[in-house]
């Protein structure tokens, strides 16, 4: 039978862990506008009380839960979902309180701070790294070769 504190870096008993610093994103102080904003979408049309918008960005995706504005900074809500194939995706918009999706006509643009995006390489696969194998074969990684 193991004890507590066996060999290596463990993550503790899992006692005490979680309850440190957030809460149910009540009581944070609301951040500001952002210093910046780029065009994120187009609005296309409202669908259970969200926004869904055509993605414009290039080469980079939103946050999940980045805040989304309009061109004058004024906070309209929150990316919730992703979606779509990846050269052409959308995103729902969860609309912040007392803003309506139903208000925006379809093409309005909507915007996001540039810091809350990802660079789209991230999302796809990693070809850069396959290497030739030392057999001289040269297709794919090399397989059931340990690390270390």
């Amino acid at each position: 039978v193991m004890g507590k504190g066996g060999k290596g870096k463990g993550k503790g008993d899992g006692k005490g862990k979680g309850d440190k610093g957030k809460g149910k994103g009540k009581g944070k102080a609301p951040l500001g506008p952002p210093d910046s904003v780029i065009e994120a979408g187009e609005t296309l049309h409202e669908c259970e009380d969200q926004l869904v918008c055509k993605c414009v960005l290039d080469q980079t995706v939103p946050y999940f839960n980045g805040r989304i504005f309009l061109e004058n900074k004024e906070q309209i809500g929150q990316v919730d979902e992703i979606l779509g194939p990846i050269n052409n995706f959308m995103f729902s918009v969860k609309m912040k309180e007392g803003m309506q999706a139903g208000s925006f006509k379809k093409g309005s643009k909507v915007w996001i701070d540039p810091n809350q995006t990802l660079p789209m390489q991230r999302f796809l696969p990693d070809l850069a790294i396959s290497k030739p194998s030392e057999s001289g074969k040269g297709k794919g990684k090399a397989k059931g070769k340990g690390k270390g």
